[in-house]
This record gives structure tokens, sequence and C-alpha cells, in this order.
């Protein structure tokens, strides 16, 4: 165990850094509660509706969600409970098997012209503000089974607003997939900024002109694909500056606990390009508070490991200001040799507690 000097022992009593007995590990919570989409993910259903006529027109079951245009479907085990006074067994089996995203819900929809373009449609948690802007993804994936056709006509449309949308409206995306959406094995994300005018309070997802840009994957002329979608995601970002879509498109939204060599504090290369991810972060979206906990082995006493804890958040926040993030939004927190790592999805070794975990609410 390698015990700092006394010249960083009297930097911490500076630093007034706070020493806890427990912590838990890396609990990245902040796009899930800065996302202005009510049920994002397609989870939660409307319990109360115990009964429905047709299978095909399943979409009343979902919660916050309404049809835009036509029939999207509802794909949830919830489905299972409910009665429907006339089943298709085998309705829904037609379009794909793709697991969701994540969890257990998602939608899917025709993207097509005419008669056969389907939608969904939120209220969002609150309206956008003039002038700023927004982040915005949502996965995708080509239903197999019944799609002849891929597209890049699928995205997002915001309105103040209850969206009147017909088979034919001819309605622009506010953003559109970069990219023709083939993929029937996996998810894509579409993904875009938005800048508000100040009067959106409405989302709707999926295609609502004509014409959809698209083609065929079973040869022949482009006719419908039908899509699943899932994890739809809404941010207010700072006032960008040089803004780069595609930069922005391709950050990272997750992230796990920033590890620690046996006996090492320093931010050496592997720790600054990881904490990178999380300085790009927090400098689009707007963030209130930045928490470092350090965390350290129990080779030393209770008391150096406390110390060495604090150094590894210490130079952690250190390289965040270095790199422009404002310093009155972190905190430093100190949990030396006391807190558990926990391994389910950190990707960690469970015997290592040399981290600093990042919360930022």
């Amino acid at each position: 165990m390698r015990v700092p000097n006394s010249k960083f022992c009297l930097l911490l009593v500076a630093l007034t850094i706070v020493f806890i007995q427990s912590s838990r590990s890396q609990n990245f919570e902040h796009s899930k509660t800065q996302n202005l989409i009510p049920n994002p993910s397609f989870e939660e259903l409307n319990t109360s509706i115990k009964k429905l006529d047709m299978e095909m027109q399943n979409f009343g079951i979902m919660k916050d969600w309404k049809a835009a245009v036509n029939s999207p479907d509802v794909y949830h085990p919830g489905l299972q409970k409910v009665k429907f006074i006339h089943r298709s067994p085998n309705f829904l089996k037609q379009f794909g098997e793709q697991d969701p995203n994540t969890g257990e819900g998602k939608v899917g929809m025709y993207i097509a012209g005419g008669l056969y373009k389907e939608g969904v449609t939120a209220k969002l948690k609150r309206p956008l503000s003039a002038g700023k802007y927004y982040y915005f993804h949502m996965y995708v994936s080509l239903g197999e089974g019944i799609s002849n056709s891929c597209t890049s006509s699928i995205g997002s449309y915001f309105t103040a607003r209850v969206p009147k949308i017909t088979s034919t409206s001819k309605i622009p995306l506010s953003i559109k997939s970069s990219k023709m959406i083939c993929n029937t094995k996996g998810w894509t994300k579409v993904c875009g900024v938005y800048k508000a005018k100040g009067t959106e309070k409405y989302i709707s997802l999926g295609y609502f002109a004509d014409g959809p840009q698209g083609k065929s994957v079973k040869g022949g002329k482009y006719d419908t694909g039908y899509y699943f979608v899932d994890d739809v995601l809404l941010m207010e970002m700072n006032a960008p500056k040089n803004l780069v879509q595609s930069q922005v498109c391709d950050m990272a939204l997750k992230f796990s606990p920033v590890e620690f060599l046996i006996g090492e504090s320093e931010a050496y290369t592997e720790i600054k390009k990881a904490l990178d991810s999380y300085i790009q972060y927090v400098t689009i979206f707007k963030v209130e508070s930045i928490k470092l906990i350090g965390h350290a082995d129990d080779a030393g006493s209770a008391f150096e490991n406390e110390i060495m804890s604090a150094m590894r958040a210490s130079n952690v926040k250190q390289y965040m200001i270095e790199k422009g993030v404002d310093e009155s939004l972190i905190e430093i927190v100190a949990a030396g040799d006391t807190s558990e790592v926990i391994t389910s999805g950190v990707g960690l070794a469970p015997e290592s507690n040399n981290r600093v975990d990042i919360k930022i609410e």
C-alpha cells in the first residue's frame, strides 16, 4: 500500500473532503431523470384496461402514448392479461421476433405513405423552451417478418397541440434518421438535435408524409417497412458550441466506474480516456452536481485507505477542472475501503475496489 505524504494530507483538510462509511457503486441516473419522454421504454401499461375489442388494435393498453395515425402495435407480456373479444393469436408473431432493446416492452408501426403509415404520440413531461437545444434518440429495428423494404424516413415530430395526422398528411419530421435502417437482427439509434420554438408540448414518432425514402430488401420497388421502436430519450442541452450533431449522437450515455490500478491514484492515460466521456456529457447536458466517490482496497489501515480513495477522487476532480468542468459542481467523497463493489453491469472484477464512482445529477 502506497502511503500519501503529509503535504497531501494537508490538502485533504483544505478540500474539506467528506469521509463516509459506505457508498453505493456507480449509479448513473441523470439521463433517466432528465428525460422529457413519459414511459420512454414502453414498459408501463394501462392496467385498468381489462378488455379490448380487437387484438389488432391493442395500442389502447399503452400508458402515456396514443396512436397518432392508424393502429400501431404493442408488444408486452401484459397483453396476456387483457381479454380481447376478437383475438388473433398469430397477429403479432408475423412481424418479427426481436427482443426489446431493453426491458419487456416495445411498439411496432408501419413506415409507409398514404393509408398505411402509422405513428404514436405522447405529451412531454414539460413544454420545450424557446431557443433551447434538445438531444433526441430512439432505437429502431426492422421487422423481418413482414417488411419488404427499409427506409431512413423514420423519426420524431414536435407539436404544440395534439397532432391531427391523417393518411393524407404530408408533415416533415423534425428529426429523422441520417441513414437507411435495414438491420433486422439488432437495434439502431435514430438520433438528432432539435432547436425548440418554445410551443412544443407533444412528440410523435413514425413517418407522417408521403413517399418515404428507402429501398427494397426482397426485390422490386420500395413498398413498406415495419419497425419496432424502443427506448426514447429527449433531454435539454446546454447552449452548444461548435455543435457537430454526429459527435453528439456518438457520445456515451452509459458509464462504468473509473478503475485504478492497485496502489495507484494518478489519473493516467486510461483513466483520462474514461473521464473524457463523462466530461463530454456534463459539458453538453444540464447538470446540477457531480459527486466523485473515491474507493480503495483494504491493503492498508482504514485511515490510509481513506486517504488513497480521497487522492483518487481529487485527481479525477483536477482533471475535470482542467478540461473546463465548473469546479462548483464537483463534490468529493472518500469512501475508503468501506464499500463493496457492485459487480453487476459495471465491468469490474469482483475483488476490485480501486475505483472512483461518478454520480451526476
